[in-house]
């Protein structure tokens, strides 16, 4: 059927076809014999013929051979009003036409969650410092695995973003893989899921009627117009589009590499103008979306949403699978980078401020300390080996046992999976837990807690993306001042391993007070009287950087003044301004300086008087 034309064939004939060459057809079904079978490479032929994509063409000399080039006129090339190619498995067949757009897909292809890929997600096993992106709706095998495995391995990345505490990554446990089993929104520790409310008996009525009618008409819509639906609603508030153009440049920049070659990249380098618009009108009907058209959407800020940035690079697949064949190393590379950017949206959506912290973490050492317009609960999390450490709550797990997904302050900040029974709120008193036992790092970390504590008393919005750098760093320097001093372990002796609190039992945890988000009650810090109060504390800082434009602009005077003096001579006898030298190594403001320096200087001058 003409249905069941491989598209990769296109790309393979144009090599032998291109600028109108002709060739005979046992050549083009030798073509395809790497990557399919001699049946399916002559039904290929056979299928182009009668679309009349290959034209016969006598070939010339004694020898009567019929041979076969591509239509030379690219008007007369069948123009369906939809895609041939299943926008899921990119392979052609009995295609259902999407109610929204162009692009078309197999029924049984049809994804259930439009974010969840159908194929098989690459493996993160044997990267430990790398998490997948998104779990597949079927598992995956054992053979797949090994076959993802060997195709591509990249070197493990370490980010501010999937860092893991590196003396933790011999156990499984402490890693984080992403699946339905996480929630998105924050979960307290001295609150509970609500039970699952009992199903209603289905009684056939208009609102359920309407309900699976609608639900029937999702699916007659393509993934990328499913997603578009979503958009706003997965989209994080009060993300702007000059912000998430900096967020998507932090993750386009790390993870784009792993395409080397796209579609336009490849015609423009092999083909001419005439066999890359015979091509275009053959395989595609959307644009043919390429890197670079991605790279200039983000600068020019054209994304409103993260779900448009994920169509895009959809789109950027589905034009490469069909292009360079879904077997092929340029498709496997997309699933790879579908895998880690996924993860970067899941972040983002996740907490906005904490993605731009992190990936802004060298221009401030004290990223974690600065508050996040999502407040994160805050606790201490226990690990084997480790005392009751300070963290954030990132997210929650859904399924028994619960496990919390937790960034540890001070260090470099890693990320563990920890269970609920090695959870316990923090107390508003700190003073409690800084002990002289304690390790130099632990004191670090707390002292971090407590100025993170400090400055979320503050609004989220001094220290947004639009905010005043300098008014942040100035803030982060006043709750500093008044922060505990890290304290030196004693090191005479041998020092033994700091002794571990028991864990509280789970009674005792709920009947623990843990503020709300939305309503945090204010916590005593030490240093500061609770007098003080913001506005205070926000004149005193307008006043300390005034007085600090004031000191920068003094120094810059005197130091343009020491530059001017320094270009000046001296007389050696009286230190006045110079006016004429003797010899290199003295010079006088009047000869009666050079007469009384006369008998000293006389030894050494190098001037023959």
């Amino acid at each position: 059927m003409a249905s069941d034309f491989p598209p990769l064939a296109i790309r393979i004939w144009m090599h032998k076809l291109k600028k109108g060459a002709a060739q005979p057809a046992l050549v083009l079904q030798r073509s395809l014999l790497n990557f399919m079978s001699p049946e399916a490479a002559n039904i290929s032929v056979a299928n182009a013929t009668e679309r009349g994509i290959l034209k016969p063409k006598a070939a010339g000399g004694r020898a009567k051979r019929l041979t076969f080039t591509f239509c030379q006129k690219v008007s007369s090339l069948p123009n369906s009003t939809s895609d041939l190619y299943c926008f899921e498995c990119h392979l052609p067949g009995v295609v259902k036409k999407c109610a929204s757009c162009q692009r078309s897909f197999h029924e049984d292809c049809q994804r259930k969650d439009p974010e969840k890929p159908n194929y098989s997600v690459p493996s993160d096993k044997g990267q430990p410092h790398r998490f997948p992106i998104s779990e597949s709706d079927e598992p995956k095998s054992n053979t797949e695995n090994l076959k993802d495995r060997q195709t591509l391995t990249p070197m493990p990345l370490l980010d501010h973003n999937s860092n893991i505490n590196k003396d933790s990554l011999a156990t499984p446990e402490l890693l984080k893989h992403e699946s339905l089993e996480w929630d998105d929104d924050v979960f307290f520790v001295s609150e509970h899921k609500g039970a699952r409310q009992r199903k209603q008996a289905r009684i056939k009525n208009e609102h359920h009627t309407s309900l699976d009618s609608d639900e029937g008409s999702d699916l007659e819509r393509c993934t990328h117009c499913r997603l578009l639906t979503l958009a706003a609603l997965h989209n994080p508030p009060q993300l702007d589009k000059q912000e998430l153009s900096r967020l998507l440049r932090y993750s386009w920049d790390k993870h784009y590499s792993w395409i080397s070659i796209d579609v336009t990249m490849y015609m423009a380098k092999h083909w001419n103008d005439r066999d890359k618009s015979l091509v275009k009108r053959i395989l595609f009907k959307t644009k043919i979306l390429g890197l670079n058209d991605i790279e200039r959407n983000i600068e020019a800020e054209k994304y409103t949403y993260l779900t448009e940035f994920l169509m895009d690079l959809l789109d950027l697949q589905h034009n490469i699978a069909v292009f360079f064949g879904t077997k092929s190393v340029e498709y496997n590379a997309t699933k790879w980078l579908i895998r880690d950017i996924s993860h970067d949206i899941r972040e983002i959506r996740r907490c906005p401020d904490c993605y731009r912290y992190s990936n802004e973490a060298s221009h401030s050492d004290l990223w974690f300390a600065k508050p996040c317009l999502q407040r994160h609960e805050l606790v201490f999390a226990k690990q084997t080996g480790f005392p009751p450490w300070p963290a954030k709550v990132m997210s929650v797990s859904k399924r028994q046992p619960i496990k919390y997904d937790v960034r540890f302050f001070g260090g470099t900040h890693s990320r563990a999976l920890i269970s609920e029974r090695d959870i316990t709120p923090i107390e508003s008193d700190l003073q409690s837990h800084i002990k002289p036992r304690n390790s130099r790092a632990l004191n670090a970390a707390l002292r971090e807690l407590e100025c993170h504590m400090m400055l979320s008393h503050y609004s989220a919005s001094l220290f947004g993306f639009h905010a005043d750098p300098t008014i942040a760093e100035n803030l982060i320097k006043v709750a500093l001042s008044h922060c505990m001093e890290t304290k030196e372990p004693p090191t005479h002796g041998k020092r033994g391993r700091p002794s571990t609190p028991a864990t509280p039992s789970a009674a005792k945890r709920r009947r623990l007070n843990v503020t709300a988000p939305n309503t945090p009650s204010p916590v005593p810090i030490r240093g500061i009287s609770d007098s003080v109060t913001y506005d205070n504390l926000t004149a005193e800082i307008v006043k300390a950087n005034e007085e600090l434009l004031k000191c920068q602009s003094k120094l810059t005077a005197a130091e343009k003044k020491l530059t001017q003096v320094k270009r000046k001579q001296w007389c050696y006898h009286c230190l006045e301004e110079a006016l004429f030298p003797c010899c290199f190594t003295a010079s006088y403001c009047s000869a009666e300086c050079q007469r009384r320096d006369k008998k000293r200087h006389q030894a050494t001058c190098r001037v023959n008087h």
